[in-house]
C-alpha cells in the first residue's frame, strides 16, 4: 500500500499507548505485589462469607477464625506455592506487624478455584470419615463396642460403620459425643454418600452469607455430595465475580495516576506525538515496522482474571513485574519518537521542550490528559485495535484481475 499518513500515524500513536500501558500494568503488578494486596483482599472476603470477625495483628491471641481453619486446613497447599519449605499457620500468627509484612509472611494465596473452596468448606464442616473415626475417644468406648471399633478401624465399610454405631448407641455407658461420632461415620461410610450437613452449620454465625448459601444447598441437595460441592462453587464464583468487579473498579484508580506518573515521566504528550507523526515520513516508517513487530507472533497480550494486562510472559513477583515494566518504557524510548524532556539549553526541541507561554502549556496538559486516559485503559485494549490497524494497512487494494 502507498504512504499513508492518514493509516500510519494512529498506527504509531497506538503503538505508545499499548508500550506505554504494558508499563503501566505492570507497575500496578510489582506494587500490589509488594502490598500482597490481593492475597488480603482475599482473606476480607474469606472473613466476611465465614462470619468470622476481622484480623486481629496485635498476636495477643490465636487466630480461630474458620477462615484461618481452612487455609491452615483444606487448602494449605494453595499457600505453599509447591514450596518444600512449611507455610506458618494462621492460627498462631506472625505476631504484631503491618498488614502487608502479615500477607507476606503467611503467604496468603491470591486467588482460590471455585471448586477446591467447596471441597475444603465442606471437609471442614464435615472432615472426612477416617477423621471422624480418628476423633473417637476410645478411653470412654463401651467394651461392647471395642470389637466394632476394631473391625471398623481396620475396614471402615458401610457394614462396619454402622455396626460400630449401633454398639455404640446400645451401650448406655457410651457418651454423647462418641454417638455423634459414631452416627457421622455411619451416614458417611454408609450407601449415602454425604450425611446431613445441617447441624455442622451451627459453627457459622447465624447471618453468615455462607451459612444462607449451604442451608439452601443442602436442603435441596440431600445427599448428593457431588451436587453440593458443585452449587456451593457456583455461588463462590457468582460471590467472587462482583468482588472481582469492586477489585478492577478500585484497580482503575491506581491505574489512572501509574498512567499519570508515566505520562509526566516520559513527556506522553498525544498532541505532540500526533504532530511529529504527521511531519516526518522516516518516523512513521518506523513506528509501523515496530508495530509490525510487536504483532508477530500475534496476540502479544492476554487479559488477567482481575482485568489487568500481561503480554504472554508469568511474573513471579513484584521484582519480575518491576523489570518487565522498565523494559517497556525502554521499548517506548526505542521508536525514536520525540519521548521524554529536552536538556538544559537544548535549541529547538519541539514537542520535547518546556513550554514558554500559557497556550504552549494548555496544549501540553491538554495532550497528557489524553494519553493518561489512553494508558489507563489497558493494553489488551490498544493492542487488539493495533493488529486491526496494522492488518488492514497489510492488505492493501486487491489486485485487478486479469482479463
Amino acid at each position: 500500500m502507498p504512504d499513508s499518513a492518514i493509516l500510519d500515524v494512529p498506527i504509531g500513536l497506538i503503538l505508545v499507548f499499548a508500550i506505554g500501558s504494558v508499563a503501566v500494568s505492570r507497575i500496578n503488578e510489582a506494587v500490589f505485589g509488594i502490598m500482597s494486596y490481593r492475597g488480603r483482599q482475599l482473606e476480607v472476603e474469606l472473613r466476611r462469607l465465614f462470619g468470622d470477625g476481622p484480623v486481629d495483628r496485635t498476636g495477643t491471641a490465636p487466630d480461630t477464625s474458620l477462615t484461618a481453619q481452612l487455609l491452615d486446613g483444606p487448602l494449605r497447599g494453595l499457600r505453599s506455592g509447591g514450596r518444600t519449605n512449611a507455610v506458618p499457620d494462621m492460627r498462631n500468627g506472625p505476631g504484631q506487624v503491618g498488614a502487608w509484612r502479615r500477607a507476606r509472611q503467611l503467604r496468603l494465596p491470591s486467588y482460590i478455584p471455585s471448586v477446591a473452596f467447596a471441597r475444603g468448606v465442606l471437609d471442614m464442616l464435615e472432615p472426612p470419615v477416617r477423621v471422624l473415626l480418628a476423633r473417637m475417644d476410645t478411653e470412654t468406648l463401651p467394651d461392647t463396642a471395642r470389637e466394632a471399633y476394631r473391625n471398623a478401624h481396620h475396614s471402615l465399610t458401610g457394614t462396619t460403620a454402622v455396626a460400630l454405631a449401633e454398639a455404640i448407641t446400645a451401650a448406655s455407658s457410651a457418651s454423647e459425643e462418641n454417638r455423634k461420632i459414631a452416627r457421622s461415620i455411619a451416614g458417611l461410610a454408609g450407601p449415602e454418600s454425604i450425611r446431613p450437613l445441617l447441624e455442622e452449620l451451627d459453627r457459622l454465625p447465624e447471618d453468615a452469607p455462607l451459612r444462607l448459601a449451604l442451608t439452601g444447598i443442602i436442603t435441596h441437595a440431600a445427599h448428593d455430595r457431588d451436587r453440593i460441592v458443585a452449587e456451593l462453587a457456583a455461588w463462590y464464583d457468582d460471590t467472587m465475580d462482583r468482588l472481582s468487579g469492586w477489585y478492577k473498579r478500585r484497580v482503575q484508580r491506581f491505574l489512572i495516576v501509574y498512567a499519570l506518573l508515566v505520562t509526566l515521566a516520559l513527556n506522553l504528550d498525544a498532541i505532540a506525538l500526533t504532530n511529529a507523526l504527521w511531519e516526518d515520513r522516516s518516523l512513521r516508517a518506523a513506528a509501523v515496522e515496530a508495530a509490525a513487530t510487536q504483532m508477530d507472533p500475534p496476540g502479544p497480550v492476554t487479559v488477567s482474571t482481575d482485568g489487568t494486562a500481561t503480554d504472554g510472559t508469568a511474573t513471579n513477583g513484584p521484582a519480575d513485574a518491576a523489570d518487565q515494566a522498565v523494559q517497556a518504557i525502554r521499548d517506548a524510548g526505542a521508536l525514536r519518537l520525540p519521548l521524554g524532556w529536552a536538556g538544559a539549553g537544548s535549541d529547538n526541541a519541539g514537542p520535547r521542550a518546556v513550554p514558554d507561554d500559557v497556550g504552549g502549556w494548555a496544549v501540553k496538559i491538554l495532550g497528557w490528559l489524553f494519553t493518561t486516559l489512553a494508558l489507563s485503559l489497558g493494553a489488551p485494549f490498544w493492542f487488539d485495535l493495533l493488529g486491526r490497524l496494522v492488518n488492514m494497512r497489510s492488505t492493501g487494494p486487491k489486485p485487478v484481475p486479469v482479463a
